[in-house]
């Protein structure tokens, strides 16, 4: 009896070290299973071109996005995950417009067909950052697809563009989840996501060893 009790003890003392969070695997899988998802995968799919933006964390997120989907898919994503970018043209802007700006730097040397072929994806944690929704809006007018990843659910507020909500509570789990969807988007194209067994034994692999 002794021992049961102290399993249990110590049980509740690891449950109380546990980062909070929902359950990840639940949220994943209801998003996968939503209308809106499915849009965003076929849009997605009919797309060459992929801006992604989002603001700090969420930022390195749409960085690392764009670059595993230009190296593991055939479609050039761009994020402006430099800081010299973002200082340069936040400075030559606003924090509220600098997203805008970039994009349409961008979209200036675009054609009418080569932005029907583009989309652009804006992470935010509230689901309603400023600089994030005037871009999407902004794009939206110039018929490239838009899609918000919001890590809350937004219950009342409708967005003119497609918007899949994540519901969760923690910052932490919205990047990750997020993040995840990316790798999903690369795979949903019929694109692979290879693993790390895939990998060994390539000179690219255990650098650090000396065989």
């Amino acid at each position: 009896m002794n021992k049961i009790n102290e399993d249990m003890s110590v049980s509740k003392s690891n449950s109380s070290l546990l980062l909070p969070t929902e359950s990840i695997d639940k949220l994943i899988f209801k998003v996968l299973d939503s209308p809106k998802w499915l849009k965003a995968q076929q849009d997605f799919n009919d797309s060459k071109t992929i801006y992604i933006i989002g603001n700090g964390g969420n930022l390195a997120v749409a960085d690392h996005g764009s670059v595993d989907i230009t190296r593991l898919s055939k479609k050039l994503a761009i994020a402006p995950g430099s800081g010299i970018v973002a200082t340069s043209v936040i400075g030559d802007s606003s924090i509220d417009t600098w997203f805008l700006n970039w994009l349409k730097a961008h979209l200036d040397v675009q054609s009418d067909t080569e932005k029907s072929k583009s989309m652009i994806i804006g992470i935010s944690s509230s689901g309603t950052a400023k600089n994030i929704c005037s871009c999407l809006s902004y794009a939206q007018s110039q018929s490239l697809k838009t899609l918000m990843i919001s890590a809350r659910e937004l219950n009342d507020i409708n967005h003119p563009f497609n918007c899949v909500e994540l519901g969760t509570d923690y910052y932490h789990t919205g990047e990750v989840i997020s993040l995840f969807l990316f790798y999903q988007l690369i795979h949903g194209s019929g694109s692979e996501c290879p693993s790390i067994s895939q990998k060994v034994g390539k000179p690219s692999f255990d650098r650090l060893i000396n065989v």
